[in-house]
């Protein structure tokens, strides 16, 4: 668990530069570069037996690589290119992501299994794919419809003014016509609702989710069982990106986002009174799940919505590394209050509260006035 917060941390760490990145070098170049920084480090990985080397390599440079290789740099992409259906391609996009990220231990497992149990052999297959990937990056990601003579959503200026008055290429839901500053968007309450909504919402979904083997197995449940209801839980969450996808360019993502809250608050209720022989023990991967999911996909769509595709990378490179160290604290939390009292009831008290203040949040979080443009 300390490997993997470190991983957060550096993953959140590093967005303000990866920001800088994006806007100087571009999201494709940037990708690319993320994909080969996670092969070498993962292909080190496969070297070192070392818990001090891994530890090292798996949350300084692989982490890195992870955050040059996905989040802020692929919705960046995805905000210049789309408007209209900018809900539709993000939680497409987000939601292959979860698809890969459950699947892929399923396979890294049966390489093991095949090449007689030498782990070494998942490292490097990771390598391979984090080469693919950054060669596909490379060779199909455009920055912006600009650099190809085209415009967002396909769709010209002259054209979007043309069909106003047939509706056609209507968008129901809040953007902003306004390139905002960044000083005006730090200025404006909207963007702290968001981030303070969105990070309580991962912080109780962290618990739920890391903490999953060891609460159960204290309840009497099977390794096994434990290890499967975890899964679950990281399954159900492509739905909940799936969902905002289907629905985030129809109705204002802040309520989808204050939605997410209450299914993972219910999640984390459930969470704590789970036994053996009780069908809560479904219910609470499935709804923290998809609340977690559906709680991802807002975060950009509602940064893209209201701040604009010029100010994206910046902003999301701001907001993301104060939302991840959120949930990134409620790991040792959890863990510190667990080696005192015995129980996750207190630290689970302050993500429920924390999920109830997010859904309030978004009741007030309409689209921000113009400070200063």
């Amino acid at each position: 668990m300390v490997g993997f917060t470190l991983m957060i941390v550096v993953l959140a760490t590093s967005s303000p530069l990866l920001a800088l990145l994006v806007n100087r070098f571009g999201a494709r170049n940037v990708l690319f570069s993320g994909g080969l920084i996670v092969a070498a480090s993962t292909v080190s990985m496969g070297f070192f037996g070392h818990s001090y080397a891994v530890y090292l390599i798996l949350s300084a440079v692989n982490g890195l690589g992870a955050s040059f290789a996905t989040m802020l740099a692929t919705q960046t992409v995805i905000v210049s290119w789309f408007n209209a259906r900018r809900a539709l391609a993000m939680g497409l996009v987000l939601g292959g992501g979860a698809i890969g990220g459950f699947v892929a231990p399923q396979i890294i497992s049966e390489m093991v299994l095949a090449t007689n149990n030498n782990w070494r052999a998942g490292w490097f297959l990771i390598a391979v794919a984090s080469v693919v990937g950054a060669v596909i990056a490379l060779a199909t990601v455009r920055n912006q419809p600009s650099d190809m003579g085209q415009y967002p959503d396909g769709v010209s200026p002259h054209q979007l003014t043309h069909d106003a008055a047939s509706k056609k290429h209507r968008i129901v839901t809040y953007r902003t016509s306004i390139d905002w500053s960044l000083g005006a968007a730090l200025k404006s309450p909207a963007l702290w609702l968001i981030i303070i909504a969105t990070g309580a919402d991962l912080f109780l979904w962290h618990i739920v989710k890391v903490q999953t083997p060891f609460h159960l197995r204290d309840r009497g449940f099977a390794p096994a069982d434990a290890a499967f209801f975890y899964s679950l839980a990281i399954g159900f969450s492509i739905l909940g990106r799936f969902s905002v996808a289907a629905l985030g360019d129809r109705i204002e993502p802040r309520f989808l986002l204050g939605g997410a809250s209450v299914f993972i608050f219910i999640g984390g209720i459930l969470f704590w009174f789970v036994s053996p022989g009780l069908p809560l023990v479904y219910l609470y991967p499935l709804l923290a799940g998809f609340g977690f999911g559906a709680a991802y996909v807002c975060l950009p769509t509602m940064l893209g919505n209201y701040y604009g595709a010029k100010l994206f990378s910046i902003i999301n490179g701001i907001a993301y590394p104060i939302v991840a160290l959120i949930e990134a604290s409620a790991t040792p939390l959890a863990g510190y209050l667990y080696d005192i009292q015995g129980s996750y009831f207190t630290i689970l008290l302050v993500g429920w509260t924390g999920t109830i203040i997010a859904f309030i949040a978004m009741m007030f979080c309409r689209p921000p006035k113009i400070i200063e443009c």
